[in-house]
This record gives C-alpha cells, structure tokens and sequence, in this order.
C-alpha cells in the first residue's frame, strides 16, 4: 500500500531531477512521429503498462490527448523490479513524484496494481477499446510476452501498440531476462495481424 498522497507537489517536482527520464532519450522520437497525427482527437483511449515517474503520460496530455473525452490508463505497481537499476530507488517517492506531476490531468486514471491481474480482471470491459497501447512494465521474456497477449485484444483495429526497450540488456546474458525475445515471439505468433511501424530501440505495430 502507498502512503496517501502528500500535497507538497513542489517539493515532489524537484525530487523528480532525482530520477532518469527515460522517455525523452528512449522513446520521444517514436512517440512524436506516429501519436502526434492524432493529436486533438476526439474519444481516443490510450493505455501505459509501466508508467514509472509519469514523463510519457504528461507528454501524452499535452501533446496528443486534448481533444474530448480522452482517457489515458496508467497501469503499475510502483514497487519497482529486481532490475539494478529500481534496487537503488525509493519507489514511495517514485510514486510522490508521479502523482505530483500528474493528479491535475483529468484524462489520466491511475492504476496500482499488476499489468497482468489488471488486464485478466478487466478483458470484457475494455475490449477492442484501446487506440494506442505501450508496454514498458516486466522486461523479462515471459512478461513482454504475456502482458502483449493479454492487452492485443484489447487493442482497435488500426490501433498501435508501442513496445519500449527491445534493445536493453538487463547485463547477465540470459536471454530469458530480455524484452527482445518476447518481443520477437509476439511478433511471430501475431505474423500477418499488423503492420511494422518501426523497430529501433523501440518496435512499433498497427492492427489490422
């Protein structure tokens, strides 16, 4: 359980110079090429697994989601991983500086809890709902893949689904702790359902 929110937001925004941003190095540039056409547009749905200090979802409301209606559904723990990287990290203050960058957005609905009891529990509500959805939460080979099959189907025909990291090393050399080879294996089981839209350090699809 989080602590409730603490309304200092100044003091959480200045904390959020403690914590990398990700999202503009990573993922920036595909989400400026292929969700910006979209923006201004009325009733669009969009979906983050894995949302850390809120970076893309403020870029989301300001850039993409101002048109009417839009929704943007903020799935994670905010416990952290067994990544190096979340061993050294305060995810109660994750969690502040989250809330202090992004509880003045009434497009977002914020979600702790775990992708996949999220996404099992829920399937019939938000069915081929989904405009646009990212999967950045569990990086290794078995999360990617399930958290991609559990969301597809809650995905639109000629929606986009965006998965980040497909180069990281999570550094010990076990395949089984990479995103790229569930990646790679959503992709094959999926062949012929979308089209690519680009693999980078990113891969990028749309339904068909």
């Amino acid at each position: 359980m989080h602590p409730p929110y603490n309304l200092r937001a100044k003091v959480f925004i200045q904390m959020a110079a403690d914590y990398p941003n990700w999202f503009i190095h990573s993922a920036q540039h595909n989400f400026e090429k292929f969700l910006i056409p979209l923006a201004g547009v009325d009733n669009l749905h969009f979906m983050q697994l894995g949302v850390f200090t809120g970076d893309a979802s403020v870029w989301l409301c300001e850039k993409v989601l101002t048109g009417k209606n839009t929704r943007l559904y903020d799935v994670d723990t905010w416990e952290g991983s067994d990544e190096i990287a979340h061993k050294a990290m305060d995810f109660t203050s994750v969690y502040d500086t989250y809330r202090a960058k992004t509880d003045h957005y009434s497009q977002i609905f914020k979600i702790p809890n775990n992708t996949k009891d999220f996404l099992r529990l829920n399937y019939l509500a938000f069915k081929e709902s989904m405009d646009f959805i990212y999967i950045d939460a569990d990086h290794t080979t078995v999360g990617v893949l399930i958290d991609a099959e559990l969301s597809w189907d809650w995905l639109k025909s000629g929606g986009i689904m965006a998965f980040d990291d497909y180069t990281w090393s999570e550094g010990s050399g076990d395949p089984r702790l990479e995103p790229r080879v569930g990646i790679d294996l959503f992709l094959h089981r999926h062949q012929g359902d979308y089209q690519i839209l680009a693999i980078n350090n990113q891969v990028w699809i749309k339904k068909k």
